[in-house]
């Protein structure tokens, strides 16, 4: 390996900004990259999403699922049948997911419920 191909550790600066750290991403070779290093570099970009942890979760949970049944959700599938597919390679990922989604799912209804709640509320002390 060449010493300009080989991959850059991300360092954490005192105060990083949003650019750097998305430059040292686009730098990564993710092809060649360890776990712990796009780990870091997603734990960065997150980091300077200025998301709530919350937001977080939601954003990470979602990808786990749809990257779970991303290579059984194909050609004219529906999710129940990418779903049984994924149980059938792989039925401790697909008892993880089964638990997941329904949680986030949860979660992204009581945020829209809470939403149209405090709208209602805001319309009717406008009207009052």
């Amino acid at each position: 390996m060449e010493p300009f191909d080989r991959p850059r550790p991300l360092r954490r600066t005192a105060p990083a900004s949003r650019a750097s750290a998305k430059r040292a991403l686009l730098r990564m070779d993710l092809r060649r990259g360890d776990p712990d290093r796009i780990a870091e570099a997603l734990r960065r970009l997150l980091d300077d999403s200025g998301m709530t942890s919350e937001e977080r979760v939601q954003v990470l949970g979602g990808a786990l699922v749809v990257e779970a049944l991303r290579p059984y959700w194909t050609g004219d599938r529906t999710a129940e049948a990418a779903h049984f597919a994924l149980r059938a390679a792989d039925p401790e990922l697909a008892d993880a997911i089964e638990a997941l989604a329904p949680m986030l799912l949860g979660r992204a209804e009581v945020r829209e419920e809470a939403g149209a709640a405090i709208e209602a509320i805001e319309a009717l002390l406008r009207a009052g």
